[in-house]
């Protein structure tokens, strides 16, 4: 099967690039999830994958310093012919350009489709459904598959209170409703996502990958006195719980280390120049933070269970976190099958639930917060790596065609 992998992914020749141009932080879980859904489909026999790219970046000026994105070739194996589309980085002119552009290389590679050929695409944006909806209109033979990391309207918790930002977003999501049942499959982060949807679907629940390079690090024995939160500084995502429960524990041999960008980054600053303990270290790059997260003595993934959004999204640091074979304390999240449970410390329920779990776990041995660690590592490795996840992509597209 010929698979066209539509992606917003980092090619890895042009990484760097982005990470000198980016103002703000970087995609880097999205970039990893869908570098593991091209690995996986690479690694199933007869399957012969091609990437048509439009990164996934922030536009000019504020959030990026280069105006015009160019066109390039790239490879994401020897054997492979990889393109990335160029496009205009304006807010409100980016979108058009992104699809324009798109277009223009989706024509071509529809020319050459016969049969038993597929598109996969990644994620609801307006350019991406835009483009599936247009290639159901002239190749309905062609199956289309739409992988939805978030709903639409919780793609950024930043935004929420602009007036502007929430009727643009049920504008847009009119927009999709009105597409999308044009598709043939989709790939769910959660079961509950189904629900979103205003007629039956066809579906799988792929809740993230695993990175086959973490999963081969080795276990250490020792590790550092740290707690380490590393993602968006967003008051949604409980990290300011986690600084104020932090500064509520009786302990100077432990320190927080809290790495990413958002907008409650000033809030926590605030906090460490009150606690000595506490480090907001900003943005570093991912492998500065795999090396972060092997030698931390436990992570901390402080989103509560309290939203609406939690259903409808599954925290890709769960995987990573415990693909580093670190101890995990987290919450149990609506959006989290029952199948992680025993793998990591579940907070307490509380007010003080997240303070209590964390002042048991750091009172443990650390050969049992090791335990605890290799324990989830090994689960990960036995059920979320790409060769497993990709399968089941590969049968959901198989499935597809079947019905056409």
């Amino acid at each position: 099967m010929d698979i066209l992998c539509l992606m917003g992914l980092f090619p890895h020749e042009y990484k760097s690039e982005i990470e000198r141009h980016s103002v703000v932080a970087i995609q880097n879980a999205a970039n990893k999830l869908q570098w593991e859904i091209v690995n996986g489909l690479d690694n199933i026999e007869d399957v012969n994958v091609k990437i048509l790219n439009s990164l996934y970046i922030g536009s000019f000026p504020k959030k990026y310093k280069k105006l015009i994105i160019p066109s390039f070739k790239f490879k994401h194996n020897k054997e492979a012919s990889d393109y990335n589309v160029g496009f205009i980085n304006l807010p409100g002119v980016k979108q058009v350009s992104r699809y324009f552009s798109l277009k223009k290389e989706i024509k071509k590679w529809l020319k050459e489709q016969k049969k038993d050929s597929a598109i996969l695409a990644y994620a609801m944006t307006n350019p991406f459904v835009d483009i599936l909806a247009y290639v159901k209109k002239v190749r309905p033979d062609i199956p289309v598959c739409l992988i939805v990391p978030d709903l639409p309207e919780y793609m950024d918790m930043s935004k929420k209170n602009s007036m502007i930002y929430n009727f643009l977003k049920k504008v847009q999501i009119h927009s999709f409703h009105k597409k999308i049942y044009l598709f043939d499959a989709f790939v769910l982060l959660t079961k509950y996502m189904k629900r979103w949807f205003r007629e039956p679907i066809l579906y799988t629940v792929i809740e993230g990958i695993a990175s086959e390079e973490l999963i081969q690090r080795k276990n250490l024995d020792r590790h550092e006195k740290s707690i380490l939160y590393a993602g968006g500084l967003t008051q949604a995502y409980g990290v300011i719980d986690l600084a104020d429960a932090f500064t509520r524990i009786d302990n100077e041999e432990w320190t927080l280390e809290i790495y990413g960008d958002g907008e409650a980054q000033q809030i926590l600053k605030k906090y460490a120049r009150k606690d000595r303990r506490i480090h907001i270290n900003g943005v570093v790059t991912n492998s500065e933070i795999v090396e972060k997260q092997l030698s931390a003595g436990i992570l901390v993934n402080p989103r509560r269970n309290e939203q609406k959004f939690t259903k409808y999204s599954f925290p890709s640091k769960i995987i990573e976190y415990m693909s580093s074979g670190t101890p995990v304390i987290a919450y149990k999240l609506d959006g989290m099958p029952n199948e992680y449970m025993g793998y990591f410390y579940q907070v307490e329920d509380g007010k003080d639930g997240l303070k209590n779990t964390i002042e048991k776990v750091i009172q443990l041995s650390e050969e049992e917060r090791n335990a605890m660690g290799v324990k989830a590592k090994n689960f990960i490795k036995e059920n979320k790596v790409a060769s497993s996840q990709g399968k089941k992509i590969y049968d959901l597209l198989k499935k597809c065609r079947e019905k056409i």
